[in-house]
């Protein structure tokens, strides 16, 4: 419909836990290429910290949930943590 505007829920991805070993470095491997500026051994001692911890900020939650959804196929767990108050307006 012309003249909609278009509502986007933003949040955070929360990285909970990984298994260490293979899947820890294909998580690794994996944000690398999320954040595509960020080199794998530097994304490798993120990973490596205490869980949980926030590994993106202010994303759509649409991204947010293809993120989390690839993480945890990999065998770690992560989800997405909706921002409260009203969704960022386009």
């Amino acid at each position: 419909m012309a003249g909609t505007v278009k509502e986007s829920v933003k949040g955070t991805v929360i990285l909970r836990s990984v298994p260490s070993g293979k899947i820890e470095a294909q998580i690794a491997e994996y944000l690398a290429e999320v954040y595509g500026d960020i080199s794998i051994s530097r994304i490798a001692s993120l990973v490596n910290r205490t869980k949980p911890i926030t590994i993106i900020k202010d994303v759509p939650r649409e991204n947010g949930n293809v993120i989390v959804e690839r993480i945890n196929e990999m065998g770690a767990s992560a989800y997405f943590l909706q921002y409260l108050g009203s969704p960022t307006r386009h």
